[in-house]
């Protein structure tokens, strides 16, 4: 791939030798004032930009050289710009150092050390962004099997990551089946406690009689059947996490013990007199308003605000737009391999039928439907007949403008090209062969 380079400076002559020197190696742009220089750096996302700082309509003060540089470093902070200064300016171009300007370059240029210049900076450029792509990746395989670009989304992961750095109790608000495990999960994984067990347990579907006993452990003989010792969730989760599913369904005298732990770190076992110390961190989760159980007394509120220091909340499905398609597209290829079957692809009708449903079950629905579908579908498509789901109408689109389906067009061409870069802004804009701000444009007035 061709190095992109901007070359600023007011003057023609040295705009030429640069251009000419240099025009084997790098795509050399040009730009003798500041305005044009921004909107080339923009257009074009140029990683190197050589900037003098005497440009017009002030070009022996310094005045629209800084504040290009300003512009360019806000705009893009991996943005490498050499300044290239003679010695009068050479104050001035420390100060460029100062807030934030890569190198100094001297005048007259000599375009052999500047070629030497150029190769260093360019690799350490590159490097950067290998490094910024591993980070990125690693932090996606650390939220394993949770996948969404949807901004709501995205606050999750940020709050994840947050919240994984400290290891105080934390709660996760949601519907039934929007993948609250999974969160907790990921939280575990990316923490201090990562090396550690990670123990989850519903409170809702064990029963009231026996969840006392699978949380705290029992002594032998404590009541009938127990023919031995046996530790609870919270011994076993022991340097690690315990994740508390449905814990609006604790009684309230589980609440009690609960509450104790989280102030005491000390549990004793049913049938026990001893005090046992257990270090793990709690992560609760509920579908209920809690606040509402508090309110009415089925919740202690001492235990909830011990609970919630750190609240999560979880959007339904049906509100994460895109993501949708992007879960049941990743769901279709596991399940293809679990039924040991060959992937299929969803219909148009199929498609727009998903986007249209509401997902009260949530994610958990969405496997259940694509599953179903991946046994019964016969053809390389799946419809929304196999998925269960109501098709869109026939004559939905008949009444529709030519601009409301060019909008529709418009609007799966750039996920699509979203999606296929990464959502990298540049590359997505070069797939489509528009500019970075046209893309902008575009994604806002298309509500993407």
């Amino acid at each position: 791939m061709t190095r992109k380079l901007l070359v600023v400076d007011d003057d023609e002559q040295i705009l030429k030798q640069i251009q000419w020197a240099l025009a084997d190696e790098y795509e050399v742009h040009c730009a003798g004032d500041r305005a044009s220089a921004l909107r080339t750096f923009q257009n074009e996302s140029i990683p190197v930009v050589l900037l003098d700082l005497g440009l017009p309509p002030h070009p022996r003060e310094a005045v629209e050289g800084l504040a290009a540089l300003d512009e360019f470093i806000s705009m893009d902070p991996y943005a490498k710009v050499i300044i290239v200064s003679g010695n009068s300016e050479r104050q001035n171009a420390l100060l460029a150092v100062e807030k934030g300007a890569f190198d100094i370059f001297p005048k007259p240029v000599d375009l052999d050390e500047l070629r030497v210049v150029l190769h260093r900076v360019y690799r350490r450029t590159e490097l950067e962004a290998e490094s910024r792509e591993e980070r990125s990746l690693s932090q996606r395989i650390s939220f394993e099997e949770i996948i969404g670009d949807s901004p709501a989304m995205q606050k999750v992961f940020a709050t994840i990551r947050k919240v994984a750095a400290t290891d105080v109790p934390v709660i996760i608000l949601g519907e039934s089946g929007s993948g609250k495990e999974l969160v907790a999960n990921a939280i575990h994984n990316i923490s201090d406690r990562k090396k550690g067990p990670f123990v989850a347990i519903n409170c809702a579907a064990i029963p009231e009689t026996l969840l006392e006993s699978e949380l705290f452990g029992h002594e032998k003989g404590s009541f009938t059947g127990a023919s031995s010792q046996r530790k609870g969730k919270l011994e076993y989760a022991q340097g690690g996490t315990l994740f508390l599913d449905e814990i609006g369904d604790l009684t309230p005298e589980l609440q009690v013990k609960l509450l104790r732990f989280l102030q005491e770190k000390v549990i004793e076992r049913v049938g026990g007199r001893e005090s046992i110390t257990v270090d793990s961190r709690v992560i609760a989760a509920t579908h209920r308003d809690l606040e509402a159980a508090v309110t009415e007394n089925r919740f202690r509120e001492d235990l909830f605000f011990r609970l919630a220091v750190l609240k999560i909340s979880l959007p339904p499905l049906r509100q994460r737009g895109e993501d949708i398609i992007a879960i049941a597209e990743h769901l279709i290829k596991s399940f293809a391999q679990e039924l040991k079957k060959t992937p299929k692809k969803f219909s148009r009708a199929a498609l727009e039928a998903m986007r249209k449903h509401a997902w009260p079950g949530n994610v958990r629905e969405l496997q259940n439907r694509i599953k179903r579908a991946m046994v019964i579908a016969d053809g390389p498509f799946i419809s929304p007949e196999e998925l269960e789901l109501e098709p869109a109408s026939a004559d939905s689109s008949a009444g529709q403008t030519l601009k409301t389906a060019r909008m529709e067009m418009e609007r799966e061409v750039v996920i699509r090209a979203l999606r296929e870069n990464s959502h990298n802004i540049s590359k997505a804009a070069k797939a489509l062969g528009i500019s970075r701000p046209t893309l902008y444009e575009l994604i806002s007035r298309l509500g993407i």
